[in-house]
């Protein structure tokens, strides 16, 4: 029965994404190109092998209830080299995506670094290219930062916990999934579901895409949470659900799933190159308080 029931929710996903699929592979004429405008600017990256399905968290993007000022696809020219596009993008650069090529590959932290300096005095709401997400999230986004300027908005995250053995902070170890509306500095928002920068931010350093591939190569959240940790910004977390995956990119673990012993080396690393790791514990020392 249990091997039924399992089988029966397969199918019935499947089913629901490839609707998903036809519907934002359907023309939308103007539906979509009267929405009101907030003054940040959406992005996100991707690479060679992923790119032809990358479409469909940008189609996502391009129908929000709202219309960041501009949507970038950062790309590089060393996997890129001639620059010739899936059609299926090319045809969302008409639509008002904009594609930003930067000479070098900074892996996911392309998402944000090229964007930074090509728009210095911007907020940026950044994304992965393997979601498909709510219509309304940007709008959820920018409504908050609208009522919390200054923060740092996240659509999900982690509270930071200290470890349960040696009383260190190691990488997900006893992290709990942040709540609605949780606020502080103990947090972790990853900013793949959609997390929103105010321009002043994030700390100098973060640009430095020498040290960010050296320090977190495979984990740009933790270098982007790392230069939040250094200028002691405030973040807040939304508590949204799980956005959708887009099942043909589902390869390998996500970043949110917390795991993988890469992720706590980058993570020391970070907390050493930022000069942030007393900081950090007196956080989570605050925030495990409560806990006893």
């Amino acid at each position: 029965m249990r091997a039924f029931l399992r089988l029966a929710y397969r199918i019935s996903d499947r089913l629901k994404e490839a609707l998903l699929v036809l519907w934002l592979s359907l023309p939308v004429g103007l539906l979509f190109t009267t929405t009101r405008s907030v003054p940040v600017i959406a992005s996100l990256t991707t690479y060679p092998p992923r790119i032809n399905k990358s479409w469909l968290a940008i189609e996502t993007l391009l129908r929000q209830s709202v219309r960041p000022e501009r949507l970038v696809l950062v790309l590089n020219t060393e996997e890129f080299p001639t620059k010739k596009l899936p059609r299926r993008i090319v045809r969302q650069t008409r639509r008002g995506l904009e594609i930003l090529w930067a000479h070098r590959n900074g892996r996911s932290h392309d998402k944000l670094i090229p964007v930074r300096a090509a728009f210095p005095q911007a907020t940026i709401v950044t994304f992965d290219d393997d979601k498909f997400f709510p219509r309304d999230l940007l709008e959820k986004l920018t409504k908050e930062s609208d009522q919390s300027p200054g923060k740092v908005i996240g659509a999900r995250g982690w509270e930071v916990r200290r470890g349960e053995v040696d009383d260190e902070i190691h990488f997900g170890e006893g992290w709990t999934r942040a709540g609605p509306h949780s606020s502080g500095q103990q947090l972790f928002l990853p900013g793949g579901n959609g997390c929103l920068y105010p321009y002043d931010s994030l700390h100098a350093l973060v640009d430095d895409l020498d040290e960010a591939l050296r320090v977190a190569p495979t984990a740009d959240d933790v270098w982007f949470w790392g230069a939040l940790q250094k200028n002691s910004s405030q973040m807040m977390c939304l508590g949204l659900p799980p956005h959708r995956p887009v099942s043909a990119l589902k390869a390998g673990p996500a970043l949110s799933a917390l795991g993988g012993a890469g992720n706590e080396r980058q993570y020391q690393e970070a907390l050493d190159f930022f000069g942030i790791r007393d900081r950090v514990h007196q956080h989570s020392l605050k925030a495990t308080g409560a806990d006893g």
